[in-house]
């Protein structure tokens, strides 16, 4: 089966078009029953049982939800040498997508310089929103990869793109407002903000001024008679005041939801670097 899956593309002048206009396409589309395939292994990472399991499980994830999952391997990038463009050059000219707005996710790799890309376009954006492709980048995506674990990390990246594409159709995107983890975190953040800031602060602020008074009371001598404390003609109080000193406040930083991916003007959203 991975024979059949070698994939002959035409080369590709590096596109100079900068990243937040349309792309130009100068790439030969994927010919014949390849275009069907979700799964295309052109550096024959995976076995013949892995590819078929990843390509079903793609399968089974974008007849689900009406939004293509793809993974995208290829050897290198035509001459291109930035992975987020050439993820694009490579959706549009296959003609990838779900339905009129081409809804789609897809992961490339390039395995000349272990270049990724993570793209989405149409409903793919709603679903893998700024927030949630970080997270599935840096847990479920890359530290595999970085071992050339590439079925663990592929099989991550499914599971948790069919994830996202659920919460998105329950009307609950994953996002920083529905991330329980990262709440959790921030509240626990904000815990210990309080406990420095409303208990630990004013202790040591209290404890420096005592140490302070004390250093200055070590010439003090203890006075056997009363009298040597009152003032020559008695105490005497001419007036009193109130003196507001400082207030303390705390002020507690709240991330509002990116409510989808960022796009570009041609409708993409993604993230790329190095594994």
């Amino acid at each position: 089966m991975i024979a059949l899956l070698t994939l002959c593309f035409a080369t590709a002048a590096p596109v100079h078009a900068a990243d937040v206009e349309p792309i130009s396409i100068d790439i030969e589309p994927i010919s014949g029953v390849m275009s069907e395939f979700l799964v295309l292994d052109a550096a024959g990472l995976l076995s013949d049982l892995e590819w078929q399991k990843l390509n079903d499980k793609a399968a089974g994830i974008t007849n689900k939800y009406d939004c293509e999952v793809r993974i995208f391997i290829t050897p290198d990038m035509d001459g291109e040498n930035d992975a987020l463009k050439y993820a694009r050059i490579l959706f549009e000219a296959n003609g990838f997508g779900y339905g009129p707005d081409k809804s789609g996710i897809m992961l490339m790799l390039s395995m000349a310089d272990r270049d990724y890309a993570l793209i989405a376009h149409g409903y793919g954006n709603v679903a893998l929103t700024d927030h949630g492709r970080n997270v599935i980048l840096e847990k479920y995506i890359l530290p595999p990869l970085k071992d050339d674990n590439y079925n663990e990390a592929f099989m991550a990246y499914l599971d948790k793109i069919a994830e996202f594409l659920e919460m998105a159709h329950a009307g609950t995107p994953f996002d920083v407002d529905t991330d329980e983890e990262y709440l959790a975190n921030q509240a626990a953040g904000n815990r210990a903000a309080k406990i420095v800031f409303n208990i630990l602060i004013p202790f040591f602020v209290a404890l420096i001024v005592c140490l302070v008074f004390r250093a200055q009371m070590k010439t003090a001598r203890k006075q056997r008679a009363a009298a040597n404390y009152i003032p020559e003609g008695g105490f005497v109080l001419t007036g009193s005041s109130d003196t507001f000193m400082y207030k303390t406040e705390t002020r507690t930083t709240i991330e509002s939801s990116s409510s989808g991916g960022t796009t570009t003007s041609d409708g993409y959203s993604g993230s790329s670097g190095k594994f």
